[in-house]
């Protein structure tokens, strides 16, 4: 049980999360995943429900997805009426129950009362500012807390909810990232086309501030390493990329339209090093595991990112990653331009793959079953 956003651009299918890493790696470890994946915002896309990559669509009343906690009301009653046809129809079969953030979980831990499953509550992310009215902010967080609770698992996607779920909720949860199934295709294939000067992002900046902060390190970046060359494959506001590339004076640039993360991975894969901006100030920074960082990994591409972010700390640790200073600030020892020099960035190539190696998802459901 899960809820998805869809993609802005064609072929306006669901984007990927943590939700696809664990459905990909249970396949791989030859468990049979159904699924109900609700839209986040709204009911203008359809809900999908059936066995993973094989889903039907559910059309659900757009107006009732026109007012937020009207919509989160009917989320619920969505998951506990085709859960409860799914336990009714599968009642003799063992299964184990997997819920994907809190509003999605909630309805489970109510039918838990009247059937008899193991609940696992997978924790993707939390936000201490979500909801500017205090009631929704309150009630979400007490969702999470009993989503937590009631669990007879529960997962989290960062070492940051990890910590966060041991201290406030007194609740043992286990480390489950977003990671990839390992493969060394990307990188082979990519290794060929890399010049040595090419650095890559992906995501989105909706505010002002997002693009602001992005943009003024890549400014930074750019007087370290001259010669590089920018490719940007943003989610969403294309045009915002290109206005902003020219005011912020970047010198070689490519903002790519992509439709799929299997795309971005095979751009990242010819590119020589990756970067990951996030805004110091948003509520969830701190509990939030980079997906792009696990794809920097895959193809063997060393990365900037902001310290803000919950990095395990294998990754931290390993040299793959340089880490800006609080407000991503850059330091001033020195220490970027000898992590931007091609050779260093040549040499903890091998130290990525290992580390998508040892964080294959595929290996970690299997250490979290």
């Amino acid at each position: 049980m899960t809820h998805i956003a869809y993609r802005t651009n064609s072929p306006y299918d669901a984007l990927e999360g943590p939700y696809s890493s664990v459905c990909n790696g249970l396949t791989n470890a030859k468990v049979i995943i159904d699924t109900l994946q609700i839209p986040l915002e709204g009911y203008n896309q359809p809900a999908l429900i059936g066995r993973w990559k094989k889903t039907r669509k559910l059309f659900l009343p757009k107006i009732l997805g026109k007012i937020a906690p009207l919509k989160y009301i009917f989320d619920t009653f969505v998951v506990f009426f085709e859960t409860r046809k799914y336990l009714q129809k599968n009642k003799n079969k063992k299964v184990l129950y997997i819920g994907v953030d809190p509003l999605s979980t909630i309805s489970l831990v109510l039918l838990k009362k009247f059937y008899m499953f193991d609940l696992v509550f997978y924790s993707v992310d939390f936000n201490k500012h979500r909801f500017q009215n205090k009631f929704m902010q309150f009630l979400y967080e007490k969702l999470d807390e009993i989503s937590s609770k009631q669990s007879e698992y529960v997962w989290a996607v960062c070492e940051g909810l990890v910590e966060y779920k041991k201290k406030h909720q007194k609740v043992i949860t286990s480390y489950v990232p977003n990671s990839n199934q390992y493969t060394s295709l990307l990188f082979t294939a990519g290794y060929k086309k890399r010049t040595g000067n090419k650095m890559c992002w992906t995501g989105s900046c909706i505010t002002p501030r997002q693009f602001s902060i992005l943009f003024s390190v890549l400014e930074k970046v750019q007087k370290v390493r001259p010669d590089l060359e920018f490719h940007f494959a943003p989610v969403i506001n294309h045009k915002e990329f290109e206005e902003n590339c020219k005011k912020h004076g970047l010198k070689k640039w490519t903002v790519h339209t992509l439709h799929s993360r299997a795309e971005w991975q095979k751009l990242a894969a010819i590119c020589d090093v990756g970067i990951a901006i996030y805004d110091d100030k948003f509520g969830s920074t701190k509990f939030i595991e980079p997906l792009k960082m696990w794809d920097f990994l895959l193809c063997g591409l060393p990365f900037i990112i902001s310290c803000e972010p919950s990095i395990a700390k294998a990754v931290k640790t390993s040299g793959a990653a340089y880490l800006l200073q609080p407000k991503n600030i850059i330091p001033k020892d020195g220490s970027l331009k000898k992590f931007l020099d091609p050779k260093n960035l040549e040499s903890l190539q091998k130290k990525c793959l290992e580390l998508a190696k040892e964080y294959d998802i595929a290996v970690q459901m299997k250490k979290s079953l």
